[in-house]
């Protein structure tokens, strides 16, 4: 069993590649924290408040030699770029770690065709090789694509099991119990009907396009939800208790939806809360009630829903 030691990309005022309500740094020291409660002993975080490349952190490091040092990062490129994949130093043969490691990810967060890539041209895996560190860089997604980013959020302790497994680290915690399943899906102009999500990010941010449309999977859902929804030029419109079918916005005519409301009813123990992104002012609170504007002619460019 090895010994693992977390470093975090980004920090120190630079939040890495932003996309779809989210920073790189935020999100790898997310997945740090989820690594290190389940791997407990066993994995030493970096100084989340430091960025190991801008203060050429890993040449002043004084850890053991045979510690397993893994930096974690998100991608950053066009929307339909996907997948996870591990950098190692450029002329270095692969070891049982990046092996396994390139393995998962590419497993979990498939869609890259090299798993495995040597670099010569990034500074971190120069200096570790230089201190006769173990090393290497994983791209866990890409926080551009919103299916990766999806996985990412809903999935983040699966990551981080799947990380700890690889150098042989068992978790001290027990896996939650299932989640109550949530998918829906989004309409979005000039796109369609998108790849439904459970509990993600539906429809799109930072591409200006509008979401018309959404559809809740009723059919594994124990509950009922009442939904209205303020859409261009139409106003207010009851959908009343929906099915599993039941559009609640529109299709085929161009109009945004502006502002949404669900209402859970028998929801046991929880709440159903919804939040927005709103073109030109962004994510809005978590809420159980309407959210969204009114008479300001703002689109909502996507949706999250959760319990809570």
């Amino acid at each position: 069993m090895a010994h693992l030691f977390i470093i975090t990309g980004h920090g120190a005022g630079d939040p890495g590649a932003c996309a779809n309500g989210f920073s790189e740094a935020e999100r790898v020291r997310a997945l740090a924290m989820r690594i290190k409660a389940l791997g407990g002993e066993q994995v030493t975080l970096g100084d989340f408040n430091r960025d190991y490349y801008a203060d050429n952190g890993i040449s002043s490091l004084d850890i053991p030699d045979d510690w397993q040092i893994t930096e974690l990062h998100m991608d950053s490129a066009a929307e339909g770029a996907k997948g996870g994949h591990v950098i190692i130093k450029a002329g270095f043969t692969p070891d049982q770690y990046d092996n396994a490691l390139a393995s998962f990810i590419g497993g979990i967060l498939p869609g890259r065709s090299n798993l495995i890539v040597g670099r010569d041209d990034l500074a971190n895996p120069n200096r570790a090789a230089a201190r006769g560190y173990s090393y290497r860089l994983v791209e866990v997604g890409f926080i551009t694509n919103i299916g990766d980013l999806t996985i990412f959020n809903d999935q983040m302790d699966d990551i981080a099991r799947g990380i700890l497994e690889v150098f042989g680290i068992k978790s001290n915690v027990e896996p939650p119990k299932p989640k109550t399943p949530l998918w829906y899906r989004a309409h979005v102009s000039g796109k369609g009907w998108m790849d439904a999500v459970n509990g993600g990010i539906a429809g799109t941010v930072g591409q200006n396009r509008a979401l018309e449309a959404i559809k809740i999977d009723m059919r594994k859902l124990d509950f009922k939800i009442k939904a209205r929804a303020h859409i261009q030029n139409i106003g207010l419109k009851d959908f009343g208790y929906i099915k599993h079918d039941t559009v609640i916005g529109t299709t085929g005519k161009g109009l945004h939806l502006e502002a949404i409301e669900l209402i859970a009813e028998g929801l046991k123990g929880k709440k159903l809360q919804t939040r927005v992104h709103i073109q030109d002012i962004g994510w809005t609170r978590w809420t159980s009630g309407m959210i969204g504007t009114i008479g300001m002619n703002k689109k909502i460019e996507a949706i999250e829903i959760r319990f809570v």
